[in-house]
């Protein structure tokens, strides 16, 4: 009687360990699908994101050629089609998002889930095994206990498999929350990775169509501008040449060649920072010296230059262009608009950020009054170099430009 009644409550115990298996693994089920649907969310959310940089970059709109559209998933891994009115079925195991066009256009954009869903699939057919198979374990456990048991006689003996039993369970539950916490911070992990390593493509690509795009300018650039103003200079030295002109209309004239001179000249320098690999290839101090050399030669201000070798040693080659943009232009606007006499180059840094000042002792300005192109066309550069452009000024008494840079971003 006394045997029936322990094999009863070993069976009593299995089934109990069975139905917590069941539970156990409807709440991994649970969670599983809870995290397929956060990880689903945020790759849709990316896209989106990507997608609607990519469209602005790319100027997309309902009158966008297919080939765009087409261009435009190519960037972001995606497949992008568009459609009027009726919102066309997704294909089968891809994420989707529509996108407004404009006009009553839309796209819709597809794309294929990340690969982590698949990694939670298999972690949860794994853990159902271990669940399934720790009654398996258990009982084989509890008939060794059984047999163990027929060899003591004293009944104090009796309490030892109840408690290897519980031991047992609580281990197992600690073992699945355990590799549950990993799991989820694997997926994360690898879902940043995965994001960044997307970003850094879509960077890649735009890249290289803004370095397209400088190409194609700096030619319509020279076959334009560039002959204009060869072509008219021409003119003007005929006509100085061919017609008898008083001393007031010739010093006028001479005064216009000599500007249309001066301009041909800065254009020229413009295209060439234009080309991609002519200045980034560079040093600080080579393309520094190549823009104080390429300004106008009867400019009379004197130019010092005081650079904290350190310093100019942080600045890498391939932002060399983009910092060289903002010192010409605010070079030449203390020469132009400034009537500078003296300018002051400096270069110096701490431990977090480097400072490039243009400093001159011209007429000045109010930089709070009618701002030109110029000086937020020197904001927008330093912007996209992570860094910031004050410029300091007031009427009589000179000015200060400061280009402020992080040294982690340079680094």
């Amino acid at each position: 009687m006394t045997q029936f009644t322990r094999t009863g409550s070993y069976l009593i115990l299995l089934l109990g360990l069975l139905l917590g298996a069941v539970l156990m693994n409807g709440w991994l089920q649970q969670q599983t699908q809870a995290q397929v649907r956060q990880l689903n969310d945020a790759a849709i959310a990316l896209k989106q994101e990507q997608f609607r940089k990519v469209a602005s970059r790319m100027h997309l709109d309902w009158q966008s050629p297919a080939n765009d559209l087409a261009e435009a998933g190519q960037v972001i891994g995606a497949t992008v089609q568009r459609y009027d009115d009726v919102l066309p079925l997704p294909s089968p195991g891809l994420l989707s998002f529509s996108a407004h066009l404009g006009h009553q256009a839309n796209a819709l954009v597809s794309f294929p889930p990340p690969p982590a869903t698949r990694l939670l699939a298999v972690y949860h057919r794994v853990a159902l095994g271990l669940l399934l198979l720790c009654p398996g374990l258990f009982l084989a456990g509890l008939l060794l206990a059984s047999l163990v048991h027929r060899f003591r006689t004293d009944e104090r003996n009796t309490v030892t498999p109840w408690a290897r039993e519980r031991a047992q369970a609580v281990g197992m539950e600690q073992f699945a929350r355990l590799s549950n916490e990993r799991t989820a911070a694997l997926v994360e992990e690898h879902g940043a990775r995965m994001r960044a390593e997307e970003d850094l493509q879509v960077n890649r690509t735009l890249l290289g169509h803004s370095v397209a795009e400088r190409i194609r300018l700096g030619r319509d650039l020279h076959d334009n501008i560039c002959q204009t103003l060869y072509a008219v200079c021409l003119t003007l030295e005929s006509v100085q040449k061919k017609s008898s002109l008083s001393p007031e209309m010739r010093q006028r004239t001479d005064q216009c060649l000599t500007e249309l001179r001066r301009l041909n000249q800065e254009v020229r320098a413009y295209l060439q920072d234009l080309e991609p690999g002519r200045v980034n290839g560079q040093s600080f101090t080579a393309a520094l010296a190549g823009l104080i050399g390429s300004l106008p030669s009867e400019a009379e201000a004197r130019i010092e230059r005081r650079l904290d070798p350190d310093t100019v040693e942080k600045i890498p080659s391939h932002q060399v262009a983009e910092i060289m943009n903002i010192l010409r232009e605010a070079l030449s606007n203390s020469l132009r608009h400034g009537q500078a006499r003296h300018i002051t180059l400096l270069a110096g840094r701490n431990d977090e950020a480097i400072a490039l000042s243009v400093q001159d002792d011209g007429i000045g300005f109010s930089p709070d009054g009618n701002r030109g192109h110029g000086l937020d066309n020197m904001q927008a550069r330093a912007g996209a170099l992570g860094g910031s452009l004050q410029v300091e000024s007031s009427p009589g008494k000179g000015t200060r430009v400061i280009l402020t840079l992080p040294v982690p971003a340079l680094a």
